[in-house]
């Protein structure tokens, strides 16, 4: 054990002002971002089958039946049609199964569902500033962070 003798020492760290408004910043822009919400990809998932692939298929099933070795049958049965998108590209998007599981949360479970879409911007207003107000952000004079002078790509305030 040391003595009770001695003075002693206070150690002062100072943040400089350059990594306190950047850190300012990186909170203000992580809950900007935390508003966005889950973004669903409405594009193809899955690619369909070739018109060539289809036709491979079926010959081989074709040639499986007349050897007695599988009855005949339609391939491409139970398949949903493919969807075109851009450039002739066909295939499948889960985007319908997720729109479809999400009202059936809302019909489900309307207050729980009411609380997560209220966690973000409404997705189909024009504007952030929009989606924002929608959604009650900076509403009852309550302060969410949002600055339209900041400047978030550069970690500071517009000039």
């Amino acid at each position: 054990m040391s003595g009770g003798k001695g003075g002693s020492q206070t150690t002062q760290v100072e943040v400089p002002q350059y990594v306190e408004d950047a850190a300012r910043a990186n909170l203000a822009q992580g809950q900007e971002v935390s508003r966005i919400g889950y973004t669903p990809y409405y594009g193809p998932s899955v690619a369909a089958f070739s018109p060539m692939q289809t036709a491979a298929m079926q010959n081989a099933a074709d040639f499986a039946s007349a050897f007695g070795m599988a009855p005949q049958m339609d391939v491409t049965a139970g398949m949903p049609q493919a969807q075109e998108y851009a450039g002739g590209i066909t295939g499948y998007s889960s985007a319908p199964l997720y729109e479809q599981a999400v009202a059936e949360l809302a019909a489900r479970r309307p207050a729980q569902a009411a609380l997560i879409e209220s966690q973000f911007i409404d997705p189909t207003a024009t504007t952030m500033q929009q989606g924002l107000l929608n959604r009650g952000f900076n509403d009852a004079g309550m302060d969410y962070g949002y600055d339209e002078n900041m400047d978030y790509r550069y970690g500071g305030y517009r000039p």
